[in-house]
Parts: C-alpha cells; sequence; structure tokens
C-alpha cells in the first residue's frame, strides 16, 4: 500500500509541475519518460481529488412534485457545470435532446 501512496504522491507532483511549467504535455511526458496514457491517468486522479467537494459528477433528478411539473418557465436557465468548473448557460426551455447533446461533450 505505502508502495502506492508513493507513486501517487511523485505522479501528482509531476501533474503540478507540469501545470505550472511551459513545456507542453508532449515534451513534459517525454523529458520524464513517462507515456501519455500515464501521464493522463494520473491527471485524470489527480483531478477527482483536488476538484471541489461541491461539484458532483452525478446527475440530479428532474420530477414532479404534487403532479405538477418542475420544469423551469420561459424567461429562467439551466446552468450545466462540467467537471473540469466550465459552466454553460442555456434557456430553460432548450429542448432536451440539446440539453442531452450538451452533457454528453464531457
Amino acid at each position: 500500500m505505502r508502495e502506492t501512496t508513493d507513486r501517487q504522491t511523485h505522479m501528482f507532483s509531476l501533474i503540478e509541475e507540469c501545470h505550472q511549467g511551459t513545456l507542453t504535455r508532449k515534451e513534459f511526458c517525454k523529458h520524464h519518460c513517462i507515456s501519455h496514457n500515464c501521464f493522463y491517468y494520473w491527471q485524470k486522479k489527480y483531478r477527482q481529488q483536488n476538484q471541489p467537494k461541491e461539484i458532483s459528477a452525478g446527475f440530479i433528478r428532474i420530477g414532479t412534485r404534487n403532479g405538477r411539473s418542475k420544469w423551469p418557465v420561459a424567461g429562467q436557465e439551466i446552468v450545466l457545470t462540467y467537471p473540469n468548473g466550465i459552466s454553460l448557460q442555456i434557456p430553460a426551455d432548450t429542448s432536451l435532446n440539446v440539453i442531452g447533446s450538451l452533457i454528453r461533450l464531457v
């Protein structure tokens, strides 16, 4: 278990170094003799561990209350927040097909 923790600590420090440096990821990986796949694997783990806790990667259920629709009325907005922190505001009356395609962009 300690070996895994040591590896994680080492790779997380490399991820931070890469983000603060001026090399491209390709150059950085070559310089540190790590594969691109290895780098992206650890970058994903780093982001998952360090993302703010209030950001959820799951979905929320939109249902009905007392038999009445809870869909927003015209003029309101829906905010989609992606795991990388980017938020997209769209009109609340946007079709479900468009919203679905925006969610699948992740």
